[in-house]
């Protein structure tokens, strides 16, 4: 008897675990830290200059907030915050100069392993406080410690930059061409670290790749932001993710910056916090933007680089 309730018990959770995480018995487990990321540049722009974006993808948890900060010391950005009951991240931004910075986390790797790193490498919010440029960006490479992926611009390039365990950092840079990436290694050298794809990365990384070649005259604000909303794969898989179930990550917030040849960069940002409305605005970043008084950049400081995308 005692035999076949321990039998029963092993039973019952391994179904339970088989329904929650159908990864344990050969499927896909949903990613909470899961986002898409894309750019252009040169004559892949229409107007010519740069794009680049980031669908922030997370269970719906953490609040989204747009705060414009301006140090005791650097340049004055502009960032999309998310904030939770563990704190406050950092998770895109733009500068006075016109550097863009977007991250995704890098979920091929455990999270005990990402979250285990120096603390003097170079945050998201010091490259926004100290870099005009992606060359500058990318003279630093040693300084990359924090395991994930990044997507830089300015007015004329964008580069991805790969940060692997180990110290290991791949670059891409294109100044007339197409980025994109997801949260898994596409750098020939990394990809063996590629050990557990989830199926929605790869479904996005594809589609947003298939997205970034049909159109031979070059992307607009409006072409972004229709790759944002697309929902080709489904609830779970597509780039604009809408959660299979309400407990399941999805497109939580929608970033993107034109940055043209000449003329001020625009903000396009796209909101949907738990319990609130879904809020769209676009932003003109020029000087009067950037005038009003200095603001403390303790929060985005402290826990920019927590775990998450």
């Amino acid at each position: 008897m005692v035999r076949k309730l321990v039998l029963s018990r092993i039973f019952l959770i391994i179904l339970f675990l088989a329904i929650s995480c159908p990864s344990l018995i050969g499927a896909d487990c949903p990613e909470a830290s899961a986002c898409t990321l894309w750019g252009a540049a040169g004559e892949k722009v229409e107007g010519g200059g740069t794009l680049i974006a980031k669908n922030r993808d997370w269970t719906p948890t953490q609040y989204q907030d747009i705060r414009r900060v301006v140090p005791r010391e650097g340049f004055r950005y502009l960032g999309l915050f998310a904030i939770d009951e563990e704190g406050t991240g950092l998770k895109a931004g733009i500068n006075e100069k016109g550097l863009v910075v977007v991250t995704a986390t890098a979920s091929v790797i455990p999270g005990e392993t990402r979250r285990n790193i120096p603390q003097n490498g170079i945050s998201t919010a010091e490259i926004l406080k100290t870099c005009s440029t992606v060359d500058e960006v990318t003279s630093q490479l040693d300084r990359f410690t924090h395991i994930a992926y990044y997507l830089v611009a300015d007015k004329s390039k964008v580069a991805i930059i790969e940060v692997a365990p180990g110290g290991k950092v791949s670059i891409q840079v294109t100044e007339n061409g197409t980025l994109a990436h997801t949260n898994h290694y596409i750098d020939e050298q990394l990809r063996i670290l590629n050990k557990k794809v989830s199926k929605s990365s790869r479904e996005r990384y594809q589609r947003i790749r298939e997205l970034l070649s049909g159109d031979p005259d070059g992307y607009s604000l409006d072409d972004f932001v229709a790759f944002s909303e697309d929902r080709h794969a489904g609830p779970d898989d597509s780039i604009c993710r809408t959660g299979g179930s309400p407990t399941r990550s999805r497109t939580l917030a929608t970033w993107i910056v034109e940055n043209p040849a000449n003329g001020a960069p625009v903000l396009y940002l796209k909101v949907a916090s738990p319990d609130e409305p879904q809020k769209t605005l676009r932003l003109s970043l020029d000087e009067n933007f950037w005038k009003g008084a200095p603001r403390s950049d303790k929060a985005a400081v402290a826990t920019d680089e927590k775990p998450g995308a």
